[in-house]
């Protein structure tokens, strides 16, 4: 792959990072909300004081006076202590009590995932999409799940059809890059490159489909279209995804440079075409 200083994982997500900011405030692939997993194991006497903490909020539980916001910072010590288990049984009646706020039941998902529970995980999914059928968010997670079930050809079709209904909705845009990006990982990068086409036809001032496709060009070794793809992409970005556009772009012009291969026949010929002078290097007129 023709990526120049920047690998793969690095250049897919400053690139996925732009579109970020391109349109900031609009969803898409990017999950704002709690992981989960904790980032590293906290320190002895960090780990007594947050064990101290939660002592005090599991007796308000138990006694029944916690509030919602104790409850919340009880979960969030759950799981910065590793206990993914304390956290689901924390999350199902929070989740269950509070149906609008979908990242409560989203994290429950995630959670069950961890605990390989593959179908309570998309049975928590399912409840937020028969809700809410174009929440992308959970769609993305339902996707991952099928994807590692091996139901690929499922979860696409099943995703047609949700962008389909979608149609002029706000969902329709980060649904469809879902899909795109669907379509890559199933090896069908020919259909991928149709969404993205698709998608920039509907969106023509969101630069978030240009962006995409130009890594996607790049990944198959057009260079030269992937380029032109990000130079467009900053005409409808904002000021913050500029620069990062820019320095992709260049990084990429660069390793196209590091990597043309001189094209004269003439090995007396250097590479801008100029003959050398008779007897140098061995060459004669």
């Amino acid at each position: 792959m023709r990526l120049g200083s920047f690998n793969l994982l690095t250049s897919r997500w400053v690139l996925l990072g732009a579109g970020a900011l391109a349109l900031a405030g609009c969803g898409g692939w990017w999950l704002g909300r709690i992981s989960p997993k904790a980032a590293a194991p906290p320190a002895a006497e960090e780990q007594l004081s947050l064990e101290r903490r939660r002592a005090q909020l599991e007796k308000r539980l138990l006694q029944g006076s916690a509030s919602e916001a104790e409850q919340l910072q009880l979960l969030k010590l759950r799981l910065a202590l590793d206990d993914q288990k304390g956290a689901i049984a924390l999350l199902e009646p929070l989740s269950d009590q509070r149906p609008e706020q979908w990242n409560l039941r989203l994290l429950l998902a995630e959670l069950r995932r961890g605990q390989r529970d593959a179908a309570g995980a998309e049975r928590e999914l399912r409840q937020i999409l028969n809700v809410q059928p174009f929440q992308a968010d959970a769609q993305q997670q339902l996707v991952r799940l099928q994807l590692e079930q091996n139901r690929g050809e499922q979860a696409e079709q099943q995703l047609k059809a949700t962008l389909l209904a979608s149609k002029g909705k706000a969902e329709a845009l980060p649904l469809g890059l879902l899909l795109a990006d669907l379509q890559q990982r199933r090896q069908k990068p020919g259909e991928a490159e149709a969404t993205y086409k698709q998608l920039i036809n509907n969106h023509p001032e969101d630069p978030r489909p240009l962006v995409a496709l130009a890594l996607l060009q790049q990944e198959k070794g057009a260079g030269d279209q992937a380029i032109k793809l990000l130079r467009e992409a900053k005409l409808h970005s904002t000021a913050a995804a500029k620069p990062v556009l820019d320095q992709v772009a260049s990084s990429w012009s660069l390793a196209q440079l590091r990597q043309a291969k001189p094209t004269a026949k003439n090995p007396c010929q250097g590479l801008t075409g100029t003959t050398l002078p008779a007897g140098a290097e061995g060459c004669s007129n």
